[in-house]
């Protein structure tokens, strides 16, 4: 029994799996218990879910952005500028 608790708690890739579950909110109330166990000791798996954090946070401000001001939306200066370009070309 003990030999199991060791495996699953010290097996960083179980670690890794285990926070990309909790990022998604699906970890269980024990999966919680082993993966903070683990944090506590290993700081390789303490920098990834760092940075696994911050990539999350980054994508969704970008996501964000792109949602309230697409990049292919035109200025109005620019559609402006078309339209005249446009009126010049039709003339």
């Amino acid at each position: 029994m003990m030999y199991l608790f060791k495996r699953t708690v010290f097996n960083c890739k179980q670690a890794t799996l285990l926070s990309l579950k909790k990022e998604e909110g699906k970890l269980s109330f024990i999966e919680s218990l082993k993966l903070s166990y683990h944090l506590f000791y290993c700081k390789p798996c303490q920098e990834f879910v760092k940075q696994s954090d911050l990539i999350n946070r980054i994508g969704k401000d970008v996501n964000q952005t792109l949602f309230n001001r697409p990049p292919f939306l035109l200025s109005e200066e620019r559609k402006l500028r078309m339209q005249q370009e446009l009126d010049l070309l039709s003339r």
